[in-house]
């Protein structure tokens, strides 16, 4: 009797099984080889994405650094849009081109039309588009500010020093809060932003009080303020805060600056003969009684080569048709007891500024009152005791005497805008 063994019948399972590995091994090489392939397609596009966004970005930084330069030139090479436009229509007559801000070699961006568009006040945007290989592109919509140039209730910059009984405090002439907007109002309160600074050497004594901070900037060969705080002196916020170096003269009073006194020296360049009750000859101001300036529709300009208020003297400014600004060349004396009157709003500093390129004295005496910016970056400035100003100072050397007060209009910060630009929003559009 045959008996047949089952396991005759397995003669060539071994190759079939053989052909099987090797079949699911080329399956596996294949969607290895398909996968890596997608892989590095994946990370070439990755990569030409991200050269395509970073020449963006830079885009976006490199048109920001351009504005700055131009609008801290003297005189600026770059003005910033004034009307609101449209941003999406390129024609839009309201924008500023950026076409002139062509990429450095070695990088690839462009601007979109229109440029540069004013969206609301202070609140500007463009879009930049950035190219990478593999005709990749990105662009990013920016949006950004103007840093305000007036941030201080007084400034110094060689020196601040505030006295024993000296004191800051502030308001907002703008504002339609009544505990906001009148330091002389029975339920006023301070909106706490009457900082005070210097560059080279902050002082203030025992009995001070700062309702701010007390900031320091940095001295011109880069070392740090000298700090001269006294113990006993009160302040609102957390002091020193260190700024570093801050510009002493930011709206430029130099020659060829957008603030300097000799643009309106000219007889048909000024107001004293026009604007100014009794008309001011020779260009200075020396009074017991009362002048008054008066503003006209987009600002009444005056040239004066010094200023004297006697004893119970009154400069009265006028703004009901428009803001009054004097550009000074000399000393401006107000003596105990005189005072600087605005009308119709007596506290709405934005109105009225006085510009100086001097090194002579701006003297608040003692009891006297002022109301309006001094800007004087290159003067000393004192407000003696019990003297009263409103609005803010800047000087080379700001002395604030015992008793002495300055009460800071936050408004200010509004109206005059520095050339530095800060970005509020940053939006990739497009991958």
């Amino acid at each position: 009797m045959n008996i047949i063994s089952p396991f005759l019948n397995d003669r060539g399972a071994a190759l079939v099984i053989a052909l099987m590995f090797l079949a699911i091994l080329a399956l596996v090489g294949s969607t290895a080889v398909v996968l890596t392939s997608t892989d590095i397609q994946i990370g070439a596009n990755y990569k030409a994405s991200t050269e395509a966004f970073h020449d963006a970005d830079a885009g976006v930084n490199y048109a920001l650094a351009k504005m700055e330069a131009g609008l801290k030139a003297s005189p600026a090479t770059f003005n910033m849009p004034t009307v609101i436009g449209d941003p999406t229509d390129p024609s839009d007559p309201n924008s500023v081109s950026l076409a002139a801000f062509t990429a450095p070699s070695g990088f690839g961006f462009s601007y979109q039309a229109p440029g540069l568009t004013m969206l609301a006040t202070n609140l500007y945007t463009f879009t930049t588009d950035g190219t990478g290989t593999n005709n990749s592109t990105a662009t990013i919509t920016v949006t950004f500010k103007r840093e305000s140039a007036i941030t201080y209730a007084a400034f110094g910059d060689k020196k601040l020093d505030t006295k024993h009984g000296g004191t800051t405090l502030s308001y907002n002439s703008q504002s339609s809060d009544p505990t906001k907007n009148n330091p002389s109002g029975p339920s006023f309160q301070t909106t706490h932003e009457a900082d005070v600074g210097s560059n080279d050497w902050l002082v203030t004594h025992n009995g001070a009080s700062i309702d701010g901070s007390g900031v320091f900037g940095e001295k011109l060969d880069g070392s740090a303020t000298t700090n001269s705080i006294h113990g006993g002196t009160s302040f609102y916020d957390t002091t020193p805060v260190n700024a570093g170096r801050v510009d002493p003269d930011p709206l430029g009073v130099n020659s060829g600056g957008e603030y300097d006194p000799s643009t309106y020296s000219g007889a048909g360049d000024n107001d004293n003969l026009t604007h100014a009750s009794p008309l001011i000859a020779g260009n200075s101001i020396s009074t017991k009684s009362t002048v008054t300036l008066t503003g006209k529709p987009g600002g009444s300009n005056f040239y004066l080569t010094s200023v004297e208020l006697k004893s119970g003297a009154t400069l009265t400014i006028n703004t009901l048709a428009g803001e009054v600004n004097i550009f000074l060349t000399g000393p401006f004396d107000a003596k105990n007891g005189s005072s600087i009157v605005l009308t119709p709003n007596p506290l709405d500093t934005t109105k009225f500024s006085i510009y100086s390129n001097s090194t002579s004295k701006i003297d608040l005496k003692h009891s006297s009152t002022f109301t309006g910016l001094i800007y004087a970056p290159y003067a000393p400035i004192d407000v003696k005791n019990s003297a009263a100003a409103y609005g803010a100072i800047w000087g080379s050397n700001v002395d604030i005497k015992n008793s002495g007060t300055l009460y800071f209009d936050s408004a200010l910060r509004d109206k005059y805008l520095s050339g530095d630009l800060t970005k509020t929003t940053w939006r990739d559009v497009r991958g």
